[in-house]
């Protein structure tokens, strides 16, 4: 009698989260992610995806050494790796959900990566290449696979990760090999500052940076095209599974449910932001303010997510604390619209720098960036306001629910 109960109940089918049941700490979260991954991406808006990598020789005033240094050590790669971890953390909680719901899981997912891998692509090439929406999409496929396990194994996973991805670090570098991407970044500029929208499209498609390398010997020219297959395969090995690392963090936060209620969890919270901020922040002096090349491996690999967990926890006990204030609510309603905002972004930044809009990349200093930086996330706070009170989703984030769940959710309130 039992099981036939049990076969004869209703299943709920998967919708949306309603705005009422979500988990308000985590959309500020996000928001206040998008913050920091905005103020890093300026500099890249300004000066070049691998151009900001070369900006200190270029900076001729101290508030602009200073402005760099600062954004560099407590923003840079410690701020993707907090919206890489959330995620994940998000990945584990529609699971559940679906679990929950007695729901199919895997082709639901599989259906809101590839529209998120379809959006990433039309990023990458057609806004900004500095997109990590593509990124995010292929390494969904492989963070599948993890979902249904336990948290202690998505955690051995990310220990055995973590040491795999840090081993070239603790390699002995050679003092007199010359690398560079100079002249690929010098190409890049010229492009991106005085190129057409057609140009700056052609070149993203054509282009590559590890064709132009100086590796500082000669080359011949098939011996170059070698190289820079090998490089862009080893760099895209590379990213994938250090964002996969970040999912299993994510993931397994998700798992252990420390995030969902810090209440319940201070002291746990409290470790991890003590010991994550301070061993990142230490960790990362070593890419800010060295030459070494462990170190600078060690503080953008190990460093910058340690410092973004850090953050995390730290967020998440403020929120306990403050979490009504004008400042968390206001990262709240961009977290909520994050996908839309992260393009937006993009949109109105490449607009103002590049050579179709108003012309004034690298023009600016790093000081008067992070200026603009924050005005155009105070407009964002403000827009999402006045959208949020009206709809219950951001445009994107309502396109992405209906390919994922092949309905139509209503967009007004």
């Amino acid at each position: 009698m039992e099981q036939q109960t049990q076969q004869n109940k209703p299943k709920v089918e998967m919708t949306p989260l309603d705005s009422n049941k979500r988990l308000n700490h985590i959309d500020s979260l996000r928001g206040f992610a998008l913050l920091g991954i905005l103020l890093v991406n300026m500099f890249a808006f300004q000066y070049g995806t691998f151009g900001m990598e070369l900006i200190p020789p270029v900076l001729t005033s101290n508030i602009d050494q200073v402005t760099y240094t600062f954004i560099s050590w407590f923003f840079q790669g410690s701020f993707y790796p907090i919206f890489s971890m959330l995620f994940g953390f998000g990945a584990i909680m529609i699971w559940e959900r679906s679990q929950e719901r007695e729901r199919p899981f895997y082709l639901l997912f599989v259906r809101r990566l590839l529209i998120l891998m379809v959006m990433g692509f039309v990023h990458l090439y057609f806004i900004w290449d500095g997109d990590i929406l593509l990124t995010y999409a292929i390494t969904g496929f492989l963070f599948i696979f993890f979902v249904n396990r336990k948290a202690k194994t998505l955690l051995i996973w990310a220990i055995a990760i973590a040491a795999l991805i840090n081993l070239p670090g603790l390699l002995p570098g050679d003092d007199e090999a010359i690398v560079t991407f100079d002249s690929y970044v010098e190409y890049e500029r010229d492009v991106l500052g005085n190129g057409t929208y057609g140009d700056i499209v052609h070149h993203r498609f054509t282009a590559s940076p590890f064709e132009k390398i100086d590796y500082g010997i000669e080359l011949s020219a098939l011996e170059r095209e070698i190289m820079a297959i090998v490089m862009t395969v080893f760099n895209f090995i590379t990213m994938i599974t250090q964002t996969l690392l970040l999912f299993l963090v994510g993931g397994y936060l998700a798992k252990k449910r420390w995030v969902h209620h810090p209440n319940d969890h201070k002291s746990t919270l409290m470790k991890i932001a003590f010991i994550a901020i301070i061993l990142g922040l230490i960790i990362k002096a070593g890419n800010v303010f060295t030459t070494n090349e462990s170190l600078e491996y060690f503080g953008y690999i190990l460093g910058g997510p340690l410092l973004g967990l850090g953050y995390i926890a730290a967020f998440c006990l403020l929120f306990n604390k403050i979490g009504e204030t004008k400042i968390f609510k206001g990262f709240g309603y961009v977290g909520r619209m994050a996908l839309s905002n992260y393009l937006a972004q993009s949109i109105v930044m490449t607009t103002i720098f590049y050579g179709y809009g108003f012309g004034l990349l690298g023009k600016l200093g790093t000081f008067i960036g992070v200026l603009l930086a924050l005005a155009l996330f105070l407009i964002q706070m403000f827009i999402s306001r006045l959208w949020l009170k009206r709809n219950q989703f951001g445009p994107m984030e309502w396109f992405w629910r209906v390919g994922t769940y092949l309905s139509i959710p209503k967009m007004k309130k």
